[in-house]
This record gives structure tokens, sequence and C-alpha cells, in this order.
């Protein structure tokens, strides 16, 4: 049995390992990723085999059963060791409002982000969140159930394109295919309140590619490209990993409920610990 982490200080806990948690897509690891700027070009990949479009297929699509929680501590991948983290590389713009916002860490902001409000960080910082996740096949649509802040979301992979002008969301508008055992998403249309890392924001632009695989019987791989021409000077590609948990459950996540350590407008902590 797993106990429940409570939302306290989860906004700072995942500001500061989140990042800790990915392997750059580089040397080696880098040979099997799609050239940069894929995801940013827009152009559908070939696909390979059942799309899952039917409970038939599905039938005989990989077994991603159980939960999957991400491997926070393991320093080794399941193939290989863990290069060192290579940050994000941004524009003059971007790298301008990043050292801002470090600067106004230093006089005692942002030391939460608006997660200790209870507002979910959206993609790509939803799939670091230290709860677990799962995933769930139904004809033409993948959906990811998240326990953080009891969120959802739904790749669809049906053969539809993206919508022209989608409206703006925390998890975007996600379009998926399958090349073999491997799910390959591409999403579009976040809110602008979201970001790429603590500190680093996105644009209108952002553009997400995920290759979702299993690499061995309980063990994950999410190789993530994003790409935003406005905010990047090339696109970010980090690799993590998720350890599967066939005995566990989502939980019912309340964030509002009994959450005592908010944050004020400037980021500020404001623990409350009477009753």
């Amino acid at each position: 049995m797993r106990g429940p982490i409570h939302n306290g200080l989860l906004g700072a806990v995942v500001s500061a390992v989140a990042l800790a948690a990915a392997v750059p897509a580089s040397g080696a690891a880098a040979a099997s990723m799609p050239a940069a700027g894929t995801a940013a070009a827009g152009k559908p990949a070939a696909k390979a085999g059942l799309q899952g479009t039917s409970w038939s297929s599905i039938a005989h699509l990989p077994d991603w059963s159980g939960v999957w929680e991400l491997d926070w501590q393991s320093g080794r991948s399941p193939l290989g060791s863990r290069p060192p983290l290579v940050a994000p590389k941004l524009t003059p713009e971007y790298a301008a409002m990043a050292e801002k916002y470090r600067a106004a860490q230093k006089e005692g902001q942002h030391e939460q982000t608006d997660t200790a409000n209870c507002v979910p960080p959206g993609m790509p910082q939803i799939m670091t969140q230290p709860y677990p996740v799962e995933f769930l096949f139904t004809p033409g649509k993948v959906t990811v159930a998240i326990e953080a802040y009891s969120q959802m979301r739904r790749i669809y992979v049906d053969g539809r394109p993206h919508m022209e002008d989608p409206d703006p969301t925390y998890q975007g508008d996600s379009i998926g295919h399958w090349e073999g055992d491997t799910l390959v998403v591409d999403s579009i249309g976040f809110i602008p309140n979201s970001y790429i890392a603590p500190g680093t924001n996105h644009s209108d632009q952002m553009r997400i590619e995920e290759r979702i695989r299993r690499v061995s019987p309980d063990t994950m791989e999410i190789r993530t490209t994003i790409d935003d021409p406005k905010a990047l000077l090339e696109p970010w590609a980090v690799t993590r990993f998720y350890k599967r948990h066939t005995d566990w459950d989502l939980k019912e996540y309340i964030c509002t409920q009994n959450n005592r350590d908010s944050a004020d407008p400037e980021g500020r902590a404001d623990i409350n610990l009477k009753r």
C-alpha cells in the first residue's frame, strides 16, 4: 500500500527535482530520436501496423496495464548510463524572462508555483509529477489518467488531424499513432501559463512530440521533444523512465482539501498549520 502525498510542498519539490529526473536525448540516445524540428514540421510519420481503432486491434497493442510512476531515483536507464542534464537553450527574449524569474527568487518570490494553489501545471510538467499515471485504451483513443490534480489527457489515434485553431488548454490537442510498439504523440494548443521548465515559459508556438514505449517488462520510456521557435533556439529533447506497479490503483486527488501550503501572488510560501 502506498500512502498519499499531500499538496504541501509539492510545487517546490517538483520545481527542484523534475529536471533531475530527465535524461537529455544526446549522444547515443539522440541517434534513435527523430531529427531536430520533426515535431515542429507537423508532418505525421508513416503509420505502421495496428492503430487501436477497434477492440479487436487493441488486443494486439503493447501491454501497458497497471499504473506507472516516474523513476526519480534511478541513476541508470535500462539501456545505459545517464548522461549529464542539458538545460533548454533559450532565445534572448526568453532567456531574459528566465533571468528575471531567478532574480525574483533571490528576493523571496517564486518559492512556489501556481500548483501550490491547486492550479494544474499542464503539459509538459504534468508528466513529471510524483504521482502515478495510467494508460487506458479504447477504440481510436488512448487516455492518460493522471492522479495529480485528477487530470486526464486524451490522445486520438483514429486518424483525425489537429483542430485548425484549438482553444488553448492545459494538456493541449493531442493526436497520436502507433509505430509498432511505440505510441507517437503530437500535441499543440497549450494554455499560456504552463511552462517548459520552472522559470522557463513557452509561447503560443510550442509543440510537443512524445515517443512512448515499454523497454522492459516493468519499465516505460517516454522521449519528449519540445519545439518552440519563439522560446527555444533548438528543440529540447529529454528522456524519462517510469516504473510499473501492477498492485497500485490511482487514488482520489482533491488538491483543495486540507491544502496548508499555498502561495501568495508573488509565489511566496503561505504555510498555514492551524486547524
